[in-house]
């Protein structure tokens, strides 16, 4: 055997052996534009630095669970709980993707999902308060606009006193490069002001970012494909 293929040999058996199927979102995503999962995961990167030093995280509207992991390895969170609206993707992360990531990993971090509306959820409900993280990416396009403020308010709800969100959302402005997909479920897109104040309503302190592709920068946010704010409660 070669040096090559021993050296190979050694890199395989670091695997971990375990087999997962992909979930409802992650799986046509990645045959019908693979690129698509580049863009989510960069936008989860990016929160996850954001996030670095928050103790607990909650990532509303997690879809799947495919980018919530991202939270167990570039943070500091002994608590990750992904929320969705969905009962067929939360049901998929409970079920297979759960049980996966236990029996791949041995992390102390609390990693959950549980089905929950953030428009409708019990406002009293402990489990879904006093996190010092929060993630919400591609989620506030597809709110009414008539209910995006409550739902803003909600995410502030949320929170515990300082803690950090991290929103992201497509500009209105790329509206016309949009998928067809896109394009239908894109009721609530936003400019880079409008995004900015509107969070600004609740948040004290709110930093936008611009993002095209994977490259986030501060560069002139009309010309952004994609708006990532970091706001502080």
């Amino acid at each position: 055997m070669s040096v090559t293929a021993e050296r190979w040999a050694d890199v395989r058996a670091q695997d971990t052996g375990v087999k997962l199927t992909l979930g409802p979102n992650t799986v046509g995503r990645y045959l019908l534009d693979p690129k698509r999962i580049a863009f989510m995961l960069s936008r989860y990167k990016f929160a996850a630095k954001m996030l670095r030093d928050c103790q607990s995280i909650i990532d509303i509207g997690c879809g799947d669970g495919f980018g919530t992991l991202t939270f167990l390895e570039d943070t500091k969170a002994e608590r990750v709980l992904g929320v969705d609206f969905d009962p067929q993707l939360i049901e998929y992360a409970k079920l297979v993707l759960w049980p996966a990531v236990r029996k791949a990993r041995n992390d102390s971090v609390t990693l959950g999902f549980r089905e929950y509306d953030m428009l409708r959820g019990d406002p009293n409900d402990h489990d879904v308060r006093q996190f010092s993280g929060l993630c919400c990416t591609d989620v506030i396009e597809h709110i009414e606009p008539s209910r995006a403020d409550a739902f803003i308010a909600k995410m502030y709800w949320t929170l515990r006193q300082d803690g950090v969100a991290v929103v992201g959302t497509p500009s209105k402005y790329a509206a016309q490069f949009a998928s067809p997909q896109s394009q239908i479920g894109h009721i609530n897109l936003y400019e880079p002001d409008r995004l900015r104040e509107e969070l600004g309503k609740h948040f004290k302190h709110v930093f936008l970012f611009s993002m095209n592709d994977e490259i986030v920068h501060t560069g002139f946010d009309k010309l952004a494909h994609y708006l990532m704010a970091v706001a502080i409660k």
